[in-house]
């Protein structure tokens, strides 16, 4: 199959998803930017998820591609193997569950555009903020942001990677091929999701992750999310919260910290350096 120089490669991971797989893929349809295609990995689904799938490749043989190989065990390791297997300019990641606004691609490369133009030859990966929905789309969180208290114009750097756990939301990215290749220079073997293995590994080689302040994705919450929203949100997650739940705040900070020192961050001295600093840069606003 040809494919253009401005194609973008949505890579949708699917598992038991047959409830609402339908609205995802014709919002995707309907997009304003119409240079893509979609390919899609079902992890084993055992409800009509397959079928829906097989529809849609028979309707939109140019557009949906299905992949024929076998089950990875889980999101992380299905987004992964399905980068490996695609070959494109761009890329983007797509949950089975979520509904894309119109003009989520068309701003999305856009502004990979400009950025490329700006920095030639650099590893770029763009993400948007979302809106949190309920299973029948009603916004129960006007910016996933706020919910979570990320602020990407303080992470700019892989030693920045310290101050949050999350960067971006998968479903949000879009990245070029060199971000890409910059996966492929490190053992996955500790990578806790595919969207922030996306990033470090793009600032670990000095590349760009940059925020678009725009909710460009009802991202949907219903009980059955592999990975979601937190159930607490950031403004609530206080001293006494962390008390409280220390253990669950002990293992997210353990696991990404050892998925940042495989890829070489340093100590843990280091880790706790840069949390602070993306605490005063957020009270500061200013990097």
């Amino acid at each position: 199959m040809e494919i253009s120089n401005n194609c973008i490669a949505i890579l949708l991971a699917t598992y038991n998803g047959e409830t609402y797989l339908k609205e995802q893929i014709d919002s995707l349809l309907a997009q304003t930017y119409q240079d893509w295609h979609l390919y899609v990995h079902d992890d084993g689904s055992t409800d009509g998820t397959v079928a829906i799938i097989k529809g849609y490749t028979e309707q939109y043989p140019d557009k949906v591609t299905q992949l024929d190989y076998p089950s990875q065990g889980g999101p992380c390791k299905n987004f992964l193997s399905m980068m490996d297997r695609v070959e494109a300019p761009y890329y983007m990641f797509c949950d089975q569950d979520d509904v894309w606004m119109p003009e989520k691609m068309a701003l999305s490369i856009q502004e990979m555009k400009r950025l490329e133009e700006v920095h030639p030859q650099k590893p770029i990966v763009v993400f948007t903020d979302l809106h949190v929905v309920d299973e029948h789309l009603n916004i129960t969180y006007d910016s996933m942001w706020r919910y979570t208290g990320i602020h990407p114009q303080y992470i700019k750097t892989f030693a920045d990677t310290g101050g949050h756990t999350s960067i971006a939301t998968g479903c949000t990215m879009l990245f070029n091929k060199l971000s890409k290749t910059c996966h492929s220079h490190y053992s996955p073997e500790k990578a806790i999701m595919h969207d922030c293995w996306v990033c470090l590994c793009t600032l670990r080689e000095g590349g760009i992750v940059y925020g678009i302040s725009k909710q460009l994705v009802l991202y949907r919450q219903h009980g059955n999310n592999c990975l979601g929203a937190a159930e607490t949100k950031a403004p609530d997650v206080n001293i006494r919260y962390r008390i409280k739940n220390i253990d669950k705040v002990y293992r997210s900070n353990r696991n990404y910290y050892v998925m940042l020192r495989s890829l070489g961050y340093g100590s843990i001295l280091k880790y706790l350096y840069y949390k602070v600093m993306y605490k005063k840069r957020i009270r500061r606003g200013r990097y």
